[in-house]
């Protein structure tokens, strides 16, 4: 692997000398040309940070945004769901006293049926 990066290196370093040896244009005009495609590429990668901050900052804020609409969310449901068993827990009792004196007419009636016969 250390013989591959080295290659790599020094390939790179022989290919970019000859490159530039070759090149159709003087050095002055190459180094300009470089350094704006350097100055471009930095404005580039600025340009892309800035955006990633931006991004992360929007996904913060969403994500606390959620987390607080789910909060209200909840209590509202919780709140709901009180009001909801207060209300309906004495017509639950008068629900199971009925059936309760249901239950014991048909039991009454039961015996005098069995009584009869």
């Amino acid at each position: 692997m250390v013989g591959f990066k080295s290659g790599l290196f020094w390939g790179a370093f022989f290919g970019g000398l000859a490159g530039l040896m070759n090149a159709p244009k003087s050095g002055k005009e190459t180094r300009e040309d470089l350094k704006h495609f350097i100055d471009m590429t930095t404005d580039d990668v600025n340009d892309v940070r800035y955006k990633v901050d931006n991004l992360r900052m929007s996904v913060q804020k969403l994500t606390q945004e959620g987390m607080d609409s789910i909060k209200t969310a909840t209590d509202g449901i919780q709140t709901s769901l009180q009001h909801f068993e207060e209300e309906t827990t004495p017509r639950i009792n008068r629900i199971q006293r009925h059936i309760e004196d249901l239950t014991e007419d048909i039991e009454e009636q039961a015996e005098e049926i069995n009584l009869n016969n």
